[in-house]
């Protein structure tokens, strides 16, 4: 079996995340690669710094927890969980804030960056039961509910009499109604992440809500929408009048293999990701996916995916596959076919 062969191979931090025996914690803890990352968050606690949520350097908030989870420290460890209080206190606070009645671009970020960005990879570090993160699970999981639900795939008004908008933008600005409140109502991945990590906490009406939200972006429809980004968001009235603010989940087209290689730096993420939802695991994308990775199968059944798609490098988003390692030596000759094999067997583990 792939898991005995990486608790035969792997580092601490594999060796827990496949166990969770509490023996592996104090390895785990010194490890080089733990260290760096507890050492960012256990900075940000001590400072009380909750800012720099969204972005791909080190610092900003959303790779210090995404890279925290993916090595395996959660609540169940008390320095961890101590260092991840004031987060905690902060969501308790801001939820409970009265948000100004106006639309701003500051009420969207109030609501995308210090809600769903900062609390997405909470609950897959243990966090799932606090009031605040089943506030915004449930509140997401209404919110892109009542859109999905809709089969609304023409996101787009037209901007031709809107002021302040380049014209080589004007086909792609977001209908307002989609965002009137400041609550985004399109799907991101960091609500995927929010919910993969509650999923097994939610009830039936809760996880079937949220399975339809998945298929959305399954539709031929979607995957016709602009590349990268959704498009543009308008909010007259500011120092500026547009902005570009989420991702767009980019699946790639396994069908006519039309992609670089430098396209495929997220995908085992994305699938990881994804394979939490029974509807994502029958689709079509994903099932090519899988064969489309199966071409990386050794004989022994292991995985070595070229380094493009298990990318480890500073300043990266997680989100988009930049932060891989595990805790591995990069030096060493069988870190390839470690870190490919263990992602493959979360996916294939999440699938069971």
């Amino acid at each position: 079996m792939n898991k005995n062969w990486l608790l035969d191979n792997a580092d601490f931090p594999i060796k827990y995340i496949l166990t969770k025996d509490k023996k592996y914690w104090e390895n785990l803890l010194e490890n080089n690669e733990v260290q760096y990352w507890i050492t960012n968050i256990k900075q940000r606690s001590e400072y009380n710094e909750i800012g720099n949520i969204h972005g791909s350097h080190d610092y900003r908030m959303e790779n210090i927890l995404g890279k925290c989870s993916i090595l395996g420290l959660s609540k169940e460890m008390p320095l961890f969980s101590e260092y991840i209080k004031f987060i905690i206190n902060f969501l308790n606070k801001h939820i409970k804030k009265r948000q100004e009645e106006s639309l701003s671009f500051g009420k969207i970020y109030s609501y995308r960056d210090y809600e769903t960005v900062l609390s997405c990879f909470l609950p897959m570090l243990g966090f799932a039961d606090e009031a605040s993160i089943r506030y915004i699970v449930d509140k997401r999981i209404d919110i892109l509910y009542s859109f999905v639900k809709q089969e609304r795939y023409n996101i787009y008004v037209n901007a031709s009499e809107y002021k302040g908008i380049k014209k080589e933008w004007q086909e792609y600005i977001i209908d307002p109604k989609l965002y009137s409140d400041g609550n985004i109502a399109l799907p991101t991945i960091h609500d995927f992440i929010l919910f993969a990590g509650i999923y097994k906490k939610l009830d039936e009406k809760s996880r079937s809500k949220v399975e339809k939200i998945v298929n959305w972006i399954f539709d031929d429809r979607y995957l016709n929408l602009i590349n990268c980004r959704y498009g543009y968001f308008y909010v007259p009235g500011g120092s500026y009048n547009v902005k570009a603010i989420i991702f767009k989940i980019n699946l790639l087209n396994f069908k006519q293999l039309t992609f670089e290689n430098s396209d495929l730096g997220g995908l085992l993420f994305l699938c990881f990701i994804l394979s939490h939802f029974k509807t994502a695991q029958k689709s079509e994308w994903f099932k090519l996916a899988m064969m489309y990775m199966d071409n990386f199968k050794t004989s022994e059944d292991h995985y070595i995916f070229p380094k493009h798609m298990i990318l480890e490098k500073p300043d990266c988003y997680v989100i988009g596959g930049g932060h891989m390692n595990v805790g591995e030596n990069k030096k060493s000759k069988k870190y390839s076919e470690i870190i490919s094999t263990y992602w493959m067997n979360r996916i294939e583990e999440n699938k069971n």
